[in-house]
């Protein structure tokens, strides 16, 4: 592969009004990147004012009308010019040297793909304080795993060619959609991923326990869809199905446990509060990923 001197920063987004100006500022602001960037943000059919806010910036404003972020990163995708496709979302908040760090991957001609380090906003709301400690965005969770490691969709960068040679991102999902472009980059060009830990960026965790039960469904589901469309990587049997019944009547008793230990003092407020939270996440998750495991379509979460 060629040294890469340009880069497109792609940016999907529904109704951010409220968070993309902040992502926006902290993207024209990036320090020590290539001369040849360009910032492209990609409506996919906001009702707020998203649209008004992106204007006040000097970038590329594009509109997608297939729902879902993965068809709006095509669409950016497509129209991009650089040799480096960086992908973040609309309400992150990129740190200055985050676009030069994630680029200084591809200075090794064999890096085809490269993500960063996510970091949490100061967490205020109990929701917020469990996905916080839970550490869903934790390199060892995602692009260090022995099974389908991944870079998160938020932090993620790659380069161009290669993207558009995979055929781009599965428009059929809504979440797992990154383990899936990861796991086909890395399988198409026998790379590994690049971690760029100085390349950090804020996210906005979801705040209410509401937020929280429908993000763990819709990630459930992903789960599930990427079981069905990789049976060849990954199979479900019997086994599987007596750990997720041990993990989730282990969470399950896990509140009753800590709350006995804190009448007797040997537990916190503190753990009480996030083995709540943890047993919340787990059963939606779990609900989620059968619900798509046995039906194969996306179905509206209950509670």
């Amino acid at each position: 592969m060629k040294p890469a001197t340009s880069a497109s920063v792609i940016i999907p987004v529904l109704n951010g009004a409220n968070t993309i100006a902040n992502t926006l500022w902290a993207l024209v602001s990036q320090a020590g990147g290539p001369a040849q960037t360009e910032i492209i943000v990609v409506d996919n059919g906001s009702t707020d004012n998203t649209r008004e806010v992106v204007s006040q910036f000097d970038v590329r404003l594009l509109d997608e009308t297939t729902r879902g972020p993965s068809a709006a990163r095509n669409r950016g995708l497509h129209a991009a010019t650089g040799d480096v496709i960086l992908y973040t979302d609309a309400d992150t908040l990129p740190t200055r040297r985050w676009l030069a760090e994630l680029m200084a991957a591809f200075d090794d001609p064999g890096t085809i793909i490269a993500g960063g380090r996510v970091l949490g906003y100061p967490p205020k709301t109990t929701a917020e304080r469990f996905m916080a400690t839970y550490g869903i965005w934790e390199p060892e969770n995602n692009i260090f795993r022995p099974v389908f490691p991944f870079v998160p969709s938020l932090n993620l960068a790659v380069r161009r060619n290669a993207a558009l040679a995979i055929g781009g991102w599965d428009e059929d999902m809504l979440t797992g959609e990154d383990v899936d472009f990861s796991y086909r980059i890395l399988e198409q060009f026998a790379g590994r991923i690049s971690y760029r830990p100085q390349a950090i960026l804020f996210h906005q965790h979801r705040q209410t326990a509401d937020e929280l039960r429908k993000q763990a469904w819709t990630y459930g589901e992903g789960g599930a869809q990427i079981y069905r469309k990789y049976p060849e990587a990954v199979t479900w049997d019997f086994s599987k199905t007596m750990h997720v019944c041990g993990l989730l009547a282990t969470r399950g008793m896990a509140p009753l446990v800590y709350a006995l230990g804190s009448l007797l003092g040997r537990a916190s407020a503190k753990q009480v509060e996030l083995a709540r939270y943890h047993r919340l996440w787990s059963w939606w998750w779990w609900r989620g990923f059968l619900s798509m495991y046995r039906n194969g379509e996306r179905r509206k979460w209950a509670v």
